[in-house]
């Protein structure tokens, strides 16, 4: 059944506070499960995989890492369309990113060169969801940014099916992307091998994906051990839209997201009254149960809302929609327009739909190569550019007690062997 809420004397925040699904990835519950998935994986390796994945997949698992001949397979079976779709949402993603690649860069003054270079991780480690069906578009997503960064190595985990086989959707992607490690493993088991390693799994240096709440809690108790990317948990939507909005794409606009299931949310921000009673009976199916209607003040309260619950995307449907989309802050991906469905974001348009959810979008970012990147700066100051800063920084060494450090600038000033 949709919830409806009349949020128009509501503070923004408590609004947001009764639409953000309870528990999620920090539920306590769930942290420790899967905290203790990860200590088992690190302590018995392949034995607690084969365990977990009979377990939790139903499936007795005879090979941990994907045949190569089997990935090749798919992506040759790969129907003209399908592989045509693909293809086109690879090349629109690999241009986006192309177009993120940052410059490393080098300033020169008196003597001093001061710099920043850029490097690309060495092996990355992608988790692709599973659950309700197989999602090759999440690959996508994450391997072709890792691409364009130059990541060295790509690993991909991804849950095996009821024939204990990883989707064919999925391998043929690997196979169109030239990836050749893939591991039929899921769930949080499956993030503790990326980062611990097994026998049969070579450990990572940083993983990504979205995934269920065990996943995403598993990558916080790796955190450390490897890098993470943002929390990328179950699919959440805020459409805020004026009387210009059409009901029945609204609706649709809702369901789309809403269909993720598994924690999902869709909510739908208003001032207009009718809108709300048109969409109430379109929205159908289970779907309906993650739905939200809530009835704001004006547009201006629609944005203040939604930057309140931070939420992974949002879809602005309005005829003023410059206004809207200026006040919006807190957000991974916007939609603009009638014509912008987020559906086209999810598959081809360029931008990665990995993003930011449970409300980490007030401090996360999408997926991007800047992901996949790291920075080391550097210096070189010549003998007159010391003499210059020299004094103080042997002032500010010593101010903080740290007397060798002060030392060790003032012996290069006097000469010192």
């Amino acid at each position: 059944m949709v919830k409806k809420l009349d949020a128009r004397n509501e503070d923004a925040r408590n609004t947001a506070k009764h639409l953000r699904r309870p528990g999620g990835f920090l539920d306590r519950e769930v942290r420790d499960v899967a905290r203790s998935i990860v200590e088992d994986v690190q302590r018995r390796g392949d034995e607690a995989l084969r365990e977990y994945t009979e377990r939790f997949d139903g499936v007795d698992l005879e090979e941990i890492r994907v045949p190569a001949g089997e990935i090749a397979a798919a992506k040759s079976s790969l129907p003209d369309d399908v592989r045509e779709a693909f293809e086109v949402s690879i090349s629109n993603v690999r241009r986006f990113s192309a177009r993120e690649m940052p410059k490393g860069f080098e300033l020169r003054r008196n003597g001093t060169i001061l710099g920043q270079r850029l490097r690309s991780i060495r092996r990355a480690g992608i988790y692709v969801p599973g659950g309700h069906g197989a999602y090759p578009s999440s690959l996508v997503m994450s391997a072709v940014p890792a691409g364009v960064a130059g990541v060295d190595e790509i690993s991909v985990c991804a849950p095996p099916g009821r024939d204990g086989k990883v989707s064919r959707w999925v391998l043929g992607v690997a196979g169109l992307l030239g990836l050749e490690e893939v591991y039929a493993v899921g769930g949080a088991q499956a993030v503790a091998a990326m980062a611990h390693g097994t026998e049969s799994v070579a450990p990572v240096n940083k993983i990504f994906g979205p995934g269920n709440d065990f996943v995403t809690a598993a990558k916080l108790e790796v955190f450390g051990v490897v890098g993470i990317d943002a929390p990328q948990g179950p699919s959440d939507v805020v459409v805020i839209a004026d009387a210009s909005a059409f009901p029945e794409r609204v609706a649709y606009d809702l369901m789309a997201q809403a269909e993720h299931l598994s924690g999902a949310s869709a909510i739908l921000l208003t001032p207009n009254e009718k809108l709300i009673e048109d969409v109430e009976p379109l929205v159908s199916g289970e779907p309906a149960e993650l739905v939200s209607l809530v009835r704001v003040r004006d547009m201006a309260h629609a944005a203040e809302v939604s930057n309140a619950y931070a939420p992974e995307h949002a879809h602005v449907i309005s005829e003023d929609h410059e206004a809207v989309l200026n006040d919006l802050r807190e957000v991974g991906m916007v939609a603009v327009g009638d014509f912008s469905p987020v559906a086209l974001s999810d598959y081809a348009a360029g931008p990665s739909h990995v993003l930011p959810t449970d409300g980490t979008a007030a401090w996360a970012s999408p997926r991007s190569v800047h992901d996949f990147l790291v920075r080391t700066n550097y210096m070189n100051f010549d003998p007159g550019a010391l003499e210059e800063l020299a004094p103080h920084v042997e002032r500010l060494a010593r101010l903080e007690g740290f007397e060798n450090h002060a030392k060790s600038v003032g012996i290069r000033r006097r000469g010192g062997n």
